[in-house]
């Protein structure tokens, strides 16, 4: 009888180690010992997380839109004082980002091609410099909109930068900002250690539209999951994240004879049944078409309230478009000083840079940049400033005026470097095909500038309502109509008058630019007013004269942006702070012109513009199908 108890036990030798297992949580097998690299690693991240200091930031209130008052002849003053973090967060950041450059800057981080390297995530990570503004208590930094601007200047300078900040903007910050805790611990903590990738899944059929969405959810009937149909085109990091967030139909309704689609966001696995993707062939940038086939989400993997998705998409692409100012920014500083450098290498016996014609478009790229970096770090200062401030005007003009001036300067460069830029893997080449990404994706600088005007427009009609009401019927406001005549007068004899008194916020040097400022202000507010009079609601059709509305608002808000900056830098002693006024001076020179060629093309636009000529060969060109003039050797004599 023992014999066989020995016999059965020893058959089955596993049991008692089953039996522990499932008894006690610790593991049987050999303790491993921790490399000292990590254990350093663990113990920084312990004193992190026991030292945590509550940053308290109060924040301003709200003061009404800037941008959005000048259109009906407000000034806020204060937005002149231009936005400053204190000394000692100054340090701190900056000795960070020395770090963080440094890293960047190391065999093994430069020469990783691709986001989905997750050494290269983590190393990032190891740095805190993944979910900038998450919380510090998952281990992040919790930054400010201007420390954080700060960091994506310094991304931004490495290949993969826009694949980063992208990750950093619009998936991690969804989550930050939208999701409970439990989707926080799941997804958001791997995000911030850089175990995961996120990517952002909106465009669909190559447009940006939320209202026509196809992309669909449906609810199941046991409400455990949503199933999703439809596809996302140009998803930025589509094909090395491991996660989605994708806006979908989940709800239709008809009003006033209308489909309206209520949208909903949803975190899809890319593991998951149904989903594939298609890469896409893209100079420097990670874009994949995505496809859902009848995925099934967990219910729990809704990101937000159901039907809230717009603010989702409304919080995530006005972080895109003010990102895009650090990252161009980033890429335009570094073709400034290459294409120095380059002079310098191929001056020989004759020094090209003592030549006045490259010292003069030196300068020239060099205050547009000035003028590009100023109205991104001012724009974050307002978000950092002030509680809840709306800058959906403000965050439009960051793309358009920082992806453009770092597309001037690539044709600068191009035009001065001549044949050696024709090689395909010349570096301006390659930063000219980075900017052509931030020029084109998800959204176009003409669709912005119809955004930025038509917000302007819309917020004067809803301001000076019965004001233009009384315009467009003269004959019954009779006696309004003849003061108004009298009080326009000096703006019809291009002579506003000047009472905003924007000098008293600025350095006594800055008087006579800060005069242009306001005469562009004036004059902005002038031809607002002159196109709801003469259009009134038919004016969102006049396209040509809202692309200048656009271009007149962008110089004001610029205009503003580099004269606070430079007053602020003159009076505080920065190390060439003399030039910063003088760009400041000659930027609001160039911009004054600007400024009053476009009115003038606005108020005599079927005459100095040409706007229905053009109209007219536009309209021969889409009835002939095509270009329509007859070769130049053409004859019939």
């Amino acid at each position: 009888m023992i014999n066989l108890t020995l016999k059965r036990v020893t058959s089955n030798s596993r049991l008692p180690r089953k039996t522990l297992e499932r008894l006690y949580s610790t593991s049987l097998n050999p303790v491993q010992k921790d490399t000292e690299e990590q254990y350093n690693k663990e113990l920084k991240r312990f004193d992190r997380l026991t030292n945590i200091e509550k940053r308290t930031r109060p924040k301003k209130p709200q003061r009404e839109p800037f941008v959005k008052n000048l259109l009906v002849g407000k000034y806020d003053n204060e937005i002149l004082t231009f936005p400053e973090l204190d000394l000692g967060e100054v340090r701190n950041v900056e000795k960070a980002v020395e770090e963080l450059g440094k890293v960047l800057k190391q065999n093994h981080m430069v020469n990783v091609s691709s986001i989905g390297n997750k050494q290269f995530r983590q190393t990032l990570a190891d740095y805190q410099a993944i979910g900038l503004q998450c919380s510090q208590f998952l281990d992040a930094k919790e930054c400010c909109p201007m420390e954080f601007t700060r960091y994506l200047d310094t991304l931004a300078e490495h290949k993969l930068g826009a694949n980063l900040i992208d990750n950093e903007v619009m998936g991690i910050q969804a989550l930050n900002t939208f999701a409970n805790v439990d989707l926080q611990k799941k997804y958001l903590y791997p995000l911030i250690k850089g175990e995961m990738v996120s990517a952002f899944a909106i465009i669909e059929n190559e447009l940006f539209d939320l209202k026509n969405m196809m992309t669909t959810a449906v609810l199941s009937s046991d409400k455990k999951h949503w199933v999703l149909n439809g596809n996302k085109c140009f998803v930025v990091n589509g094909i090395s994240a491991d996660f989605y967030v994708v806006l979908a139909v989940s709800e239709k309704a008809v009003l006033d004879s209308e489909t309206v689609n209520s949208l909903s966001a949803f975190i899809v696995e890319k593991d998951s049944k149904g989903v594939s993707w298609k890469k896409l062939e893209s100079a420097n940038f990670e874009i994949a078409d995505i496809t859902f086939d009848n995925v099934q989400v967990p219910a729990e993997n809704l990101l937000g309230p159901k039907n809230a998705a717009e603010k989702i998409a409304e919080d995530v692409i006005g972080g895109m478009r003010v990102s895009c100012g650090p990252a161009c920014n980033a890429i335009s500083r570094n073709m400034l000083n290459k294409l120095h450098n380059t002079f310098v290498e191929n001056s020989g016996e004759f020094d090209l840079t003592s030549t006045d014609a490259v010292k003069s478009k030196l300068g020239e790229v060099t205050m547009q940049l000035y003028a590009a970096e100023s109205v991104t770090y001012l724009t974050a200062g307002l978000k950092d400033w002030y509680e809840n401030q709306d800058l959906d005007v403000e965050n439009a003009i960051v793309k358009v005026v920082s992806s453009e001036v770092a597309y001037n300067i690539s044709t600068t460069c191009l035009h001065m470097i001549g044949s050696p830029a024709a090689l395909k893997d010349h570096w301006v080449r390659k930063c000219q095909d980075d900017i052509i990404n931030y020029l084109t994706l998800h959204e176009t600088n003409e669709s912005l500038r119809m955004f930025i005007s038509l917000n302007g427009l819309q917020h004067t009609g809803i301001m000076l309502s019965e004001t233009i009401k009384k315009f467009r019927n003269p004959l019954h406001h009779g006696l309004f109509m003849l003061k108004s005549m009298f009080h326009l007068r000096d703006q019809y004899n291009d002579k506003p008058k000047l009472n905003y008194e924007l000098y008293g916020n600025l350095h006594p040097s800055c008087h006579e630019p800060s005069k242009q400022l306001e005469y562009c202000c004036k004059r902005l507010q002038f031809v607002a007013d002159i196109l709801l009079r003469r259009h009134g609601l038919e004016c969102v059709n006049k396209h040509a004269d809202l692309r200048r509305i656009a271009d007149i608002m962008i110089d004001c808000y610029t205009m503003t942006a580099v004269l606070a900056r430079a007053s602020r830098a003159y009076c505080i002693g920065l190390q060439f702070s003399a030039f910063e006024m003088m760009m400041a001076s000659v930027y609001c020179n160039i911009a004054t012109e600007r400024v009053k060629d476009n009115v003038m093309n606005i108020m005599y636009s079927e005459y100095k513009a040409n706007d229905t000529n053009f109209i007219a060969i536009g309209k021969r060109l889409i009835e002939s199908k095509g270009h329509f003039t007859c070769n130049p050797i053409t004859r019939f004599f």
